[in-house]
């Protein structure tokens, strides 16, 4: 096996998920929410271009505090090959790293229980920010999208 995903996730399209997709106020109407999490005054989201791959669309993690941006990473809107990786679980838990200022970001998504952003300082510290439950990694659209872009590491 050439570790492609099985035909279900290749094969996805964005009108049969479209509707399993919450909107994050973080993303552009165009634009999916991938992954989201809200906690008291902070929103965080992983937004994407309807269609990415190795060399068109794009993905975009943003934070806001109190509704004004505060981080998005990259800066600008480009192919997520090189800046993500996605990590998909015997389990069924799904994730999203990437770095940023000498930080590790990683979007957690249980399949079963609460999603998380696990932040990495410098110097190894960790904090934990809890968020409710997403389930959107494991979607099948979401899947096509990090194994299309070259962000899936099998």
């Amino acid at each position: 096996m050439d570790g492609a995903p099985v035909a279900a996730i290749r094969e996805a399209t964005w009108q049969e998920y479209r509707a399993d997709y919450s909107q994050s106020p973080l993303c552009k109407k165009r634009e999916i929410t991938l992954w989201n999490c809200s906690v008291a005054k902070r929103e965080y989201a992983l937004c994407s271009s309807q269609v990415v791959n190795r060399t068109a669309g794009y993905m975009q993690y943003r934070a806001a505090k109190a509704g004004k941006l505060v981080f998005t990473y990259p800066t600008t809107e480009r192919p997520p090959a090189g800046l993500f990786i996605y990590t998909s679980n015997a389990n069924g838990d799904a994730s999203v790293n990437f770095s940023s200022g000498g930080y590790r970001y990683e979007l957690v998504d249980p399949l079963r229980g609460r999603s998380s952003i696990l932040v990495t300082a410098p110097d190894g510290q960790v904090t934990e920010i809890a968020c409710g439950i997403n389930q959107t990694l494991q979607i099948n659209y979401t899947m096509r999208l990090m194994y299309d872009s070259g962000i899936w590491i099998p």
